[in-house]
């Protein structure tokens, strides 16, 4: 093999190497086998869109709620919305739960309600259970609007 032949084949492999997911990108493509960005505070990682946006859901048991943060494409910054609440319909064994999750502001960040990542849902009836089948029926995010995005707590979508 010619070293002309050898240089080429090599300028493939790194130009191939270097178009992973880097977030340098549009995904205009669908990702070849599996694709995971792991939720930063160890929750459930829920996908809006083709990863135009994720959300985090993560439960406390003993404050009886549910946090969700809302987060950038890769999951890399905090992305506040234009929201006071959204809702979750979780599928329970004792039937199902309307989560309410509403605004929180943060003096520390600037995020008021109207205007944040961070939301936060009463769950009591969430106690001893440890995974859940859920809906997210709408979320309106930077004019982009997602319905019926169901998911598994703690697995997530």
């Amino acid at each position: 093999m010619s070293k002309l032949m050898s240089w080429m084949i090599l300028a493939g492999v790194v130009a191939l190497g270097q178009a992973g997911c880097n977030g340098g990108h549009d995904h205009d493509h669908p990702h070849a086998g599996s694709h995971h960005h792991d939720p930063p505070h160890g929750g459930a990682g829920v996908t809006l869109g083709d990863e135009e946006a994720h959300i985090e859901f993560l439960a406390d048991a003993e404050a009886g709620t549910v946090t969700a943060w809302f987060f950038t494409p890769h999951m890399e910054r905090y992305l506040r919305i234009k929201a006071e609440s959204f809702d979750v319909l979780a599928m329970l064994p004792d039937g199902e739960a309307r989560l309410t999750f509403k605004a929180v502001a943060n003096a520390g960040t600037g995020e008021t309600v109207g205007d944040t990542s961070q939301f936060v849902a009463g769950a009591a009836r969430l106690a001893g259970v440890e995974s859940f089948d859920a809906v997210l029926p709408e979320v309106s995010i930077q004019g982009r609007i997602y319905r019926n995005v169901a998911f598994n707590y703690p697995k997530g979508n």
